[in-house]
């Protein structure tokens, strides 16, 4: 069987196969050495641990890993992946795919092997000699980056380190001495070593003169390791977990400071564009993975002194209270929330753009203006102060909702009276949008905007109907403002169920919202709550219906397994409480918390349904398209003797609908040429260019301007075809 291309699932494949408690699998031992081999100063790092079998019995993702039926299917995958290496390899002469044919049945394996074992990824850099000075600034700055790539296989030393040179044998150039335990790397960069070294029960990448060194005697503990570095040191003890599935590190004043210094001259010019941005303000990043009493928790930190500046303003937002959950009914299966300073935000990009490039902001003020004027507001004094800055996003089951099929998302309201005129607003223009953007002559389908009154609130949805939409399922975009929130659903059945409930009496989330995340201290700037029995239980109903495109894509990679194959809700379900993530600002940075995200194989299934519905509905769409436009070519030839043919427009009205429909949506670009040419006339002038002829320029040329550029063209193209060749 030959292995075919498929968007997106080698990365499904490796997903699986990689460990640790990222992926839905418990950890098992970590080389402590590795901290020890990578140089104090190293700027990223990044180490995993070995994947481990699980428990049987134990509660969480131990006793999920080892589960009979999850082995089994393990099991059944790795054996799936073996017959696809033997057949493969014996295709070598295949010429269309050469080498890269004869390595990809190995990349499965070769990734099983890395990932069952502890390893680490590091780079560093230093400064590079003086007499790099006359190389090319891109050149200058490689010359100082070193890095590896370290992998304790211990019993699999062998076999990966025969893996990874049968692999390295399709690049052009590479030649394998047996008799040695390191091999050279040829790369392009002039001046540059990179080798594969062999060092007992480890096998070590080394990119840079004197990096092997250096990493062999780390390993044996004579020089300072990361392990020394007092602000990792201090990091790590900020995130650590019991047991430890994979440790990552980005030291952010390190990495700026190398890429200046390595810039030379030009580094004095970045350097204020990277604190006017504040991304200066990231210290640096410290992150932990890993598991305790069999829940996953992933913990990152990121250090940013308790800047709001630049790129940190999305952390400038007003913590998120209890009783911001209010509206949303008790029993809710899914609650998201953010908070995000809308203002802060607007402001913050402004003072950017004036900073770095004065013509950026010229063009930011006019579309800035634009878009007032389409809404006849002001953004800064009606449209952000008529609502806060958290934004709440819920499903729940007493709506009809299973995870997130009645979604409602929510946006708090500060002011009343301004956010029903900007309300009023918004609708008249999605109401503009849709009749300019969708009309039945191009598509067979209708939509518009209509409008309900239910329980003293008027409800706003998108309505579609025609034969495009026949069988397809599809979203009812719903609009509501109440006194309190602007709202959306996904459907107006939703939205009355929420109106319902806000109508009642019945208790909210907020009574709840603390005791089911665990909430670190600092302001909350993100929440998220999922129903993890809930979850479980939907995965486990559609599971033996959606598999079948799980493994229908992988059998497109020539991984054939059937549907046997696939586990129960009962060998997941039991293993998994809820999900939850938090997001809270502290007096020095940022802390990111998530426990017990869902198992590898529920985000695989649920990857892999949506992308064999999305191309069935691109596929849907297209024949529908198509049908039509063959209708309109057959009606065009002339009927059959005694047929009837249903009336179809000419084609001149047809072009005459199209004119029209690019005049009413143009370009992106041609909006953007009006704006471009007011931010470059000073303002005491702009009055002097009429409307007339920025309204021209948004159009574009007329169809008759158009046809005298092409008949112009064409004689021009005649009359170069028609002169004489020079001789030579």
């Amino acid at each position: 069987m030959q292995a075919q291309a498929s968007s997106g699932l080698w990365e499904l494949l490796i997903w699986i196969l990689t460990g640790s408690s990222l992926l839905g699998l418990p950890p098992g031992e970590r080389d402590l050495a590795l901290l020890k081999s990578v140089p104090p100063q190293t700027f990223v790092y990044f180490e995993w641990a070995a994947r481990s079998n699980g428990v049987a019995g134990a509660a969480g993702v131990d006793g999920f890993a080892a589960d009979p039926e999850i082995r089994k299917f393990f099991e059944l995958l790795d054996a799936a992946l073996a017959k696809v290496e033997v057949v493969n390899q014996g295709s070598d002469d295949d010429v269309e795919s050469g080498a890269l044919h004869r390595l990809r049945p190995l990349f499965p394996q070769l990734v099983k092997l890395i990932s069952a074992h502890p390893g680490c990824f590091f780079a560093g850099f230093e400064p590079p000699p003086p007499n790099s000075a006359n190389l090319p600034t891109w050149l200058r700055m490689l010359a100082g980056v070193h890095g590896g790539l370290i992998l304790s296989s211990g019993d699999d030393t062998e076999n990966l380190w025969r893996s990874l040179n049968q692999s390295l044998e399709s690049i052009p150039e590479f030649k394998f001495n047996e008799s040695s335990l390191t091999q050279s790397i040829p790369i392009a960069v002039p001046g540059y070593t990179l080798v594969i070294h062999r060092e007992g029960p480890r096998i070590i990448f080394a990119l840079g003169d004197g990096t092997l060194a250096r990493i062999t005697d780390g390993l044996s503990g004579r020089p300072p390791g990361l392990d020394t570095n007092p602000t990792f040191r201090k990091g790590l003890e900020r995130v650590n977990v019991p047991r430890i599935g994979t440790v990552g590190w980005v030291d952010g004043k390190g990495l700026v400071s190398s890429i200046t210094a390595a810039l030379g001259p030009v580094g004095f010019l970045v350097r204020p564009i990277l604190t006017m941005t504040g991304v200066d303000a990231i210290d640096h990043i410290v992150q932990v993975s890993g598991v305790d009493n069999g829940e996953m928790i992933q913990r990152t930190f990121v250090a940013t002194g308790g800047r709001t500046d630049g790129i940190m303003v999305l952390a400038a937002g007003s913590p998120i209270q209890a009783q911001q959950f209010a509206h949303v009914p008790a029993d809710a299966d899914l609650v998201l929330a953010t908070s995000i300073s809308l203002r802060g935000i607007f402001q913050e990009s402004r003072r950017l753009l004036q900073s770095v490039q004065p013509l950026s902001v010229r063009i930011f003020d006019e579309a800035v203006k634009q878009l007032e004027s389409e809404l006849e507001l002001k953004i800064v004094e009606d449209v952000l102060p008529a609502f806060g800055d958290v934004l709440v996003a819920f499903d729940s089951p007493s709506a009809g909702g299973l995870i997130a099929t009645s979604l409602v998302v929510s946006l708090e309201v500060r002011d009343g009276k301004k956010a029903a005129v900007v309300f009023d607003r918004l609708m008249k223009l999605i109401e503009q949008s849709l009749s300019g953007e969708h009309s039945e002559f191009d598509y067979g389908e209708s939509v518009s905007l209509r409008q309900q009154s239910f329980l003293n609130h008027s409800i706003f949805y998108v309505n579609t109907s025609g034969a495009s939409f026949s069988g397809r399922i599809s979203i009812t975009p719903t609009f509501c403002l109440s006194e309190k929130h602007l709202m959306f659903a996904v459907h107006p059945q939703a939205m009355k169920a929420q109106l319902r409930h806000l109508n009642s009496n019945r208790p909210g989330f907020d009574k709840q919202a603390s005791s089911k995340v665990a909430i670190p201290a600092g302001d909350t700037l993100s929440y998220a709550y999922l129903n993890g029995p809930r979850a479980s239980n939907l995965v486990g109903s559609i599971l033996p219906y959606s598999g079948h495109v799980l493994l229908n894509r992988l059998e497109e990679e020539g991984v054939s397994m059937d549907s046997y194959s696939l586990p129960s809700a009962a060998a997941i379900s039991p293993y998994f409480g809820d999900s939850t993530a938090v997001i809270t600002r502290q007096k020095d940075g940022v802390l990111i918390e998530a426990r017990n995200a869902p198992p590898v194989l529920v985000g695989m299934t649920f990857l892999s349904l949506y992308r064999n519905w999305s191309a069935t509905e691109f596929e849907l769409l297209d024949a529908f398209r198509k049908q039509r436009a063959n209708g309109a070519q057959q009606a065009q030839l002339g009927p059959a003797e005694n047929a009837v043919v249903p009336a179809v427009a000419e084609k001149k009205d047809h072009d005459e609908a199209a004119r029209e429909k690019a005049k009413a949506n143009p370009p992106l670009e041609r909006k953007l040429a009006p704006l471009l040419l007011k931010a470059l006339v000073p303002d005491g002038m702009q009055q002097l260019i009429p409307e007339s002829a920025l309204k021209k320029l948004e159009e574009g040329p007329s169809p008759a301007a158009i046809q005298r550029r092409e008949e112009a063209r064409r004689l021009r193209e005649e009359r170069r075809q028609r002169r004489p060749i020079p001789p030579r």
